[in-house]
């Protein structure tokens, strides 16, 4: 058998040939094998680190929630109000000035005409200018003006709804603002019963507040001012300290109120109410809610201080 020669044979079998007699092509052949046999095991034992890896290493990285997922700030909290019983007293005054004032009732009226008394759209109008008022006068008494204010307000005034003098406020308040198709009071049957008259400063002045509300409503307001214009011109002159057909004008009102108070619904219980009133008159608030009660029954400023100078030599 002839010899093989080593230099002619194939080269595709690399491992049958001894380490000392491969070529450098045949050892580029190896590694080339090699190489491709090793590859897939690299990436098996590359996967199986990375699973490794992932159960024994945790991410510390934080995921940023979504936004609607994120905890939503707090709402805004009414902080308790206290006031005094004299300090609740002042602003409830005040709301009721400013209630009771013609441009007020003007505005209030209106919106009744135009929306219908009793509709949804009217009470959300109303609302808004009674609003608007609030915001106005809460700020002198410590409180913010806003809607917070206002629930400040109204949490103070539910802790003192029960004194008498708080109530018998809100139920004037709530007369000031309140629409009716009727121009005045329906005169009720006479009933007896017995009823303690004011003897306090805040209930003279509940005595007159209610008068003022009554005094106040438009339709009143008209009725005053055509006799005004019917009055002479002396009554003119004199700021209308005397004004024809007033106090029949008045006791429409008075008739139903007054009895409330203990007073007789006549002209002699209107003359008796004036009369107790008499002592309280030098007092600054009963002067003034005096002046608001003759102002809406037509009298100058000049006559409401003739009328008060009098009441008081009563006293």
């Amino acid at each position: 058998m002839a010899s093989l020669d080593v230099r002619t044979a194939p080269t595709t079998f690399p491992v049958l040939l001894g380490g000392r007699d491969r070529s450098k092509v045949e050892l580029a052949e190896q590694e080339a094998v090699t190489a491709d046999i090793k590859s897939p095991l690299n990436r098996d034992l590359t996967k199986a680190a990375g699973v490794r890896a992932s159960t024994t290493q945790r991410d510390e990285t934080p995921v940023p929630e979504e936004p609607s997922r994120q905890a939503a700030s707090p709402p805004q909290q009414v902080l308790d109000v206290l006031l005094s019983k004299e300090e609740a007293l002042s602003l409830q005054s005040e709301l009721m000035e400013a209630f009771s004032a013609p441009a007020f009732q003007k505005q209030l009226h209106e919106l009744g005409r135009l929306h219908g008394v009793g509709t949804d759209g009217c009470r959300a109008l109303v609302l808004k200018l009674v609003r608007s008022k609030q915001v106005e006068i809460i700020s002198r008494f410590g409180l913010q003006s806003s809607q917070a204010g206002i629930e400040g307000m109204l949490s103070a005034f539910k802790s003192l709804e029960t004194d008498p003098d708080i109530q018998v406020n809100n139920m004037a308040m709530k007369e000031l603002l309140c629409l009716s198709e009727m121009p005045f009071p329906t005169p009720v049957p006479e009933v007896r019963m017995v009823v303690q008259r004011p003897s306090t400063k805040h209930r003279v002045m509940d005595v007159l507040r209610v008068q003022l509300i009554e005094f106040s409503k438009a339709t009143f307001q008209l009725e005053v001012e055509e006799l005004k214009r019917q009055a002479k011109v002396s009554d003119a002159a004199g700021g209308f300290y005397h004004l024809p057909g007033r106090a029949d004008l008045a006791l429409i009102v008075q008739q139903v109120l007054l009895p409330q108070y203990g007073f007789a619904g006549s002209k002699e219980g209107v003359q008796d109410m004036i009369q107790h009133c008499a002592p309280f008159v030098k007092d600054p608030d009963v002067a003034s809610l005096l002046d608001r009660v003759n102002d809406r029954l037509g009298m100058s400023t000049a006559a409401c201080d003739r009328f008060r100078d009098l009441l008081a030599h009563l006293a």
